[in-house]
């Protein structure tokens, strides 16, 4: 494993793929709370909207948006579109931090110590 990580180009441990599919609001329990997810969109399609019901939120989703925030903290579903719609949701996994042995994140922070 630790030579795999070697090559690994991403910051994020985990990624989906998703292609022309409604998603109803939820929020994914399995991922770091204390991590952003990014989810950008691309494709031929129209009217497309995120929503983030907890926090009273409805995003355009167009072709070429990215949106961050955290799936396991904020509820976020995407309405049905018309079109082909490709979207990658870039997150983070503890299981896979425990499975390769590499410590989890934690929380963003700002230390002021010199």
């Amino acid at each position: 494993m630790s030579e795999t990580l070697q090559y690994w180009a991403s910051v994020f441990n985990s990624l989906s793929v998703i292609c022309n599919r409604q998603t109803p609001n939820h929020q994914d329990h399995l991922l770091i709370p204390e991590c952003f997810d990014i989810l950008t969109t691309m494709g031929n399609y129209s009217n497309a909207r995120m929503s983030m019901p907890s926090l009273w939120l409805v995003f355009r989703y167009d072709p070429g948006c990215m949106i961050a925030f955290s799936g396991r903290i904020v509820r976020h579903g995407v309405h049905e579109v018309e079109g082909v719609q490709i979207a990658w949701a870039w997150y983070m996994r503890d299981s896979v931090h425990i499975y390769a042995g590499v410590l989890s994140c934690g929380w963003a922070r700002v230390d002021y110590k010199q």
